[in-house]
């Protein structure tokens, strides 16, 4: 969750606004390659979602009416949406994200003439990229400075990768075609880090993971009097299909074979192997990790989000401009009877005033 404290207002502050009766408008900047800008573009409509389960996370769409000579058909241009605010002291504005345009496409409505504009994160130059030689790793890198790396070679500046002291222990190899975003994640995945992923600034971002029951809750959602939650709230329960018991293991030949098992024996668990009578297991091969402990903490992650499945909630509200990757929200939705803390795995905003932003949240659960 990014923080709203900006000039002499804090987060709360902003938060109270944006809880209250509210005036709110967009801007959209148009910028070269290097993020510098050309100019503001008029007449847009947008739509903009995360979603944390792709790769690339960040998308948008964008509807421009042509006024006068625009002129979209330069390549590598971006859009900065922001979403803006009236203060007491006058506009204040949040960035909502930095989107590389695809060609677009050109329609005529009526006397008008509208460029229709699908966008990606820049997590799409680092997918496109790709290593013409094959690559290795030597024993002893350091898994962060080679992510950092990777990314600075694909001419991305704008970085925010939380440091750690993990080495390879074994050389790696990666084939010749092998994207930087995956050669990346592959990284990432192997210290236990979240994802690659881009903030609302166009930063490169990835963090160690840390458990949700350990998270703290940065974002309320109730139907109170303060409520900014609209209409049409889902909840899905599905225990079928949930695994209670994960295997991962590393498979190399040339070195100790790794394994680290959990299984989910909770009484308190509706799925776990007690309470199902029954085993579901999800066992999988490793390419790489750096050590055991990290496998250990990779596979209680991985029983942790696939354990969430089983409770989701879709959240529709009023659109709020500070949700980043996989929040820790609390719902309270009577209507649905709902009262727990979720992560929010992806969301979508329609860039209107008076527009809907969309919630898709999974519960936090104790393992």
């Amino acid at each position: 969750m990014y923080s709203l404290a900006q000039e002499t207002y804090t987060h709360n502050d902003v938060l109270n606004m944006l809880q209250s009766d509210r005036s709110i408008n967009f801007r959209y900047e148009l910028l070269d390659k290097n993020e510098i800008k050309i100019k503001d573009l008029e007449n847009v409509k947008g739509n903009i979602r995360f979603d944390s389960s792709q790769e690339i996370m960040g998308t948008a769409s964008f509807s421009i009416k042509e006024i006068g000579d625009m002129e979209l058909k330069s390549v590598d241009l971006r859009i900065r949406p922001f979403m803006c605010l009236q203060a007491p002291t006058g506009w204040i504005e949040y960035p909502l994200g930095t989107y590389i345009m695809s060609s677009p496409e050109r329609s005529k409505q009526g006397s008008k003439v509208v460029q229709q504009v699908d966008c990606y994160d820049y997590s799409t130059i680092l997918k496109e990229d790709k290593i013409t030689t094959r690559m290795f790793v030597a024993t002893g890198t350091n898994y962060v400075s080679l992510v950092r790396s990777i990314i600075t070679t694909a001419g991305i500046k704008k970085t925010n990768i939380e440091t750690s002291i993990l080495t390879v222990s074994k050389v790696l190899e990666f084939e010749i075609g092998t994207s930087k975003l995956d050669i990346i994640n592959s990284l990432l995945t192997a210290i236990n880090y979240e994802p690659l992923h881009f903030d609302n600034r166009g930063y490169a971002v990835s963090r160690r993971y840390i458990e949700p029951l350990n998270r703290r809750t940065e974002q309320e959602y109730q139907t109170n009097n303060r409520s900014v939650i609209k209409s049409g709230a889902k909840q899905s329960v599905d225990m079928y299909n949930v695994p209670n018991i994960f295997i991962r293991y590393t498979n190399d030949p040339d070195g100790a074979e790794l394994k680290s098992q959990y299984i989910n024996d909770s009484v308190a668990s509706p799925i776990s192997t007690i309470n199902r009578g029954r085993n579901v297991v999800d066992i999988e091969s490793v390419d790489d990790v750096a050590d055991q402990t990290t496998l250990n903490d990779l596979v209680r992650r991985i029983a942790i989000e696939k354990s969430q499945t089983y409770d989701a909630v879709i959240l529709p509200t009023a659109l709020m401009p500070h949700h980043s990757y996989r929040d820790c929200v609390f719902v309270g939705e009577s209507g649905l009877g709902v009262g727990n803390k979720y992560i929010e795995y992806a969301w979508e905003m329609n860039l209107v005033v008076g527009g809907t932003m969309t919630h898709t949240l999974k519960r936090v659960v104790k393992l």
